[in-house]
C-alpha cells in the first residue's frame, strides 16, 4: 500500500487508515498514539490521539484528536442509524461547543464543488444546516429560546470562483469573527467499504481538495484562521490505483500466487497513465449517499449547537 501511495502521491485522509498503514502486518501499537473504542448499537466510535511530533511524522497526520464514527448501514436510508450517528456527532462536538460563549457566533463552512456530486458533501450539509445569525441580529423574536447565532457558507472551489478557498474563508472569518469554525468536506478512502459508512471528526483542521487529488497549499486550521477549527468529513471516493492494487492482491491470494508489489505497480501504472494516476472511483448511488450523509452531519452539528431543541424546530431554520 505504501508504494501505491507514494507512486501516485495519494493523501490518506482517515487517521484510522493512516494508523493501519503504519502498523502494517505487525499490528503493534505506535508510540505516541493512543486509541479508544466505544461501541454503539449500530456501529462503533474509534478515537485516535496523536500525542507528539514523532508520532505525527510517522502517521503523516498533525498532532491532535481524530474521532471516527463507523456504521455499516449509514449509507442507506435507515432513520434509527442516522439518528444514532447524528447524536454521536453531537456528543463528540459538545466539549468544544461548551467552551465557547452561548451568544458567540459559530461559522459552518461547506467545502467542495456543488457541481460534482462526490465533492458536494460540504455544500449539501450547509443546505441542511440551521442558520440563525440574521435572526439574532434583526428578528430575535423569531428564534426559539436557547438558539445561538450560526451562519454558514459554501465558498466553492478555485476552478469555479478563481479565488483560493482559504482566501474567501479568511476574509469571512475576519469580518464575522466567529468563536468556532466547523468545516465539512468530502474525503478520500483507501477502502471501498468506508465510502458513506465512516465519518471523521478532528480538531486539526482540513486540507481543501484532498478527496479529488488537488489539495490547496493552505490548510484551514486554528493556526491559519486564529479560531478553533473542527473538521468533519466522510469518504466519497477511492483512488483507482488503490482498488487495482487491492484487486491484484486478492487475485493472488485466491489463486495461491506469490504477490509482488513492484510487479503489481508496474501493471497498474500504464493503465492509469492517461489520467496521471488521479482517477477516482465513486459508487453509482453517490447522489443518495451525499444526501444521507449531509443530513446526518447537519443534524449532528445542530444537536450540538442547539441542545434541547427538537428536530422539527431545527428544520424551520435550515438554510
Amino acid at each position: 500500500m505504501n508504494e501505491i501511495l507514494r507512486e501516485f502521491s495519494l493523501q490518506v485522509d482517515l487517521a484510522m487508515e493512516a494508523r493501519d498503514i503504519v502498523r502494517g502486518d505487525t499490528d503493534q501499537e505506535i508510540p505516541g498514539v493512543v486509541e479508544e473504542i466505544e461501541e454503539l448499537t449500530h456501529g462503533k466510535i474509534t478515537t485516535i490521539r496523536i500525542k507528539d511530533q514523532a508520532a505525527a511524522q510517522r502517521m503523516g497526520k498533525p498532532v491532535g484528536t481524530y474521532i471516527t464514527i463507523e456504521a455499516k448501514d449509514l449509507r442507506i436510508r435507515h432513520p434509527e442509524v442516522h439518528e444514532e450517528v447524528s447524536r454521536s456527532i453531537a456528543a463528540k462536538l459538545k466539549g468544544v461547543v461548551d467552551r465557547i460563549d452561548k451568544n458567540a457566533t459559530v461559522l459552518i463552512i461547506g467545502l467542495g464543488n456543488w457541481r460534482a456530486t462526490p465533492d458536494a458533501l460540504g455544500p449539501k450539509t450547509v443546505e441542511s444546516s440551521p442558520v440563525t445569525r440574521h435572526y439574532s441580529r434583526y428578528a430575535p423574536q423569531a428564534l426559539v429560546e436557547g438558539m445561538r447565532p450560526v451562519c454558514a457558507m459554501a465558498p466553492g472551489v478555485l476552478g469555479t470562483t478563481g479565488i483560493e478557498t482559504f482566501e474567501i474563508i479568511k476574509g469571512v472569518v475576519e469580518k464575522v469573527q466567529p468563536a468556532l469554525v466547523l468545516v465539512i468536506d468530502s474525503l478520500s478512502a483507501q477502502s471501498t467499504e468506508r465510502i458513506g459508512t465512516t465519518i471523521q471528526i478532528s480538531d486539526t483542521g482540513i486540507q481543501p481538495g484532498s478527496a479529488v487529488g488537488t489539495p490547496s497549499q493552505q490548510a484551514i486550521n486554528q493556526q491559519s484562521l486564529g479560531v478553533p477549527v473542527i473538521a468533519i468529513g466522510c469518504p466519497m471516493v477511492v483512488n483507482a490505483a488503490v482498488i487495482a492494487s487491492q484487486s491484484i492482491q486478492v487475485f493472488c491470494q485466491n489463486n495461491n500466487i506469490q504477490y509482488n508489489r513492484q510487479s503489481s505497480l508496474n501493471a497498474i501504472k500504464p493503465v492509469l497513465s492517461y489520467f496521471g494516476g488521479s482517477l477516482t472511483v465513486t459508487p453509482k448511488e453517490i447522489d443518495d449517499l451525499v444526501e444521507n450523509i449531509s443530513n446526518v452531519i447537519a443534524y449532528g452539528i445542530a444537536y450540538a449547537l442547539f441542545p434541547g431543541i427538537s428536530r422539527e424546530q431545527l428544520e424551520l431554520y435550515a438554510s
